[in-house]
């Protein structure tokens, strides 16, 4: 499986379960939802619980739109809009399908890091209206920082690979 596919099949599971989840829980949330926490993970901002469903819905489908949209439109877009190094090399006509399949994988990736940090921070915001604590876990900073080292990953290993002069077929 390539690593476009791989990436794009996670992209579409994430999606799903981002889609899916928020509506088995929907019945045990309460009316008045805390909906954002300050540095100590405490609640200090509220909203209805239709106007979280709202919110959310809406980041999901922005996550979407803009990551898939950006998979199938760079392609098409002119070479004088892409900011590649060794962009003569790596969008000649004998390498360009496959720079393309390999800046749509990075794009899922990224998309799917966003998804997943929003997938935790819904967990965290049900469980703390669900327990009533009004309370998220510490681990809250944790996944932050593991997701910002995640996109930083994946931006380091893309440029690099396209650093390259070579044909790195089997990638």
């Amino acid at each position: 499986m390539s690593n476009t596919r791989a990436a794009r099949i996670v992209f579409l599971l994430l999606f799903i379960i981002s889609i899916v989840v928020p509506l088995f829980y929907f019945d045990q949330l309460p009316e008045r939802i805390a909906s954002h926490f300050n540095i100590r993970n405490q609640a200090d901002s509220w909203m209805s619980k239709g106007g979280y469903m709202i919110f959310h819905y809406s980041v999901i489908l922005f996550f979407f739109l803009v990551f898939w949209g950006l998979s199938f439109f760079v392609p098409r877009f002119p070479p004088s809009l892409i900011n590649l190094p060794n962009k003569e090399y790596w969008l000649s006509e004998t390498r360009k399908e496959k720079t393309f399949l390999k800046l749509q994988a990075m794009m899922f990736w990224i998309g799917n890091t966003c998804l997943a940090l929003f997938i935790y921070v819904f967990y965290e915001l049900l469980n703390a209206n669900i327990n009533g604590t009004g309370q998220i876990s510490n681990f809250s900073w944790v996944s932050i920082l593991i997701f910002l080292s995640a996109n930083t990953f994946i931006v380091i290993k893309y440029v690099l690979y396209f650093t390259k002069k070579e044909n790195q077929s089997g990638e």
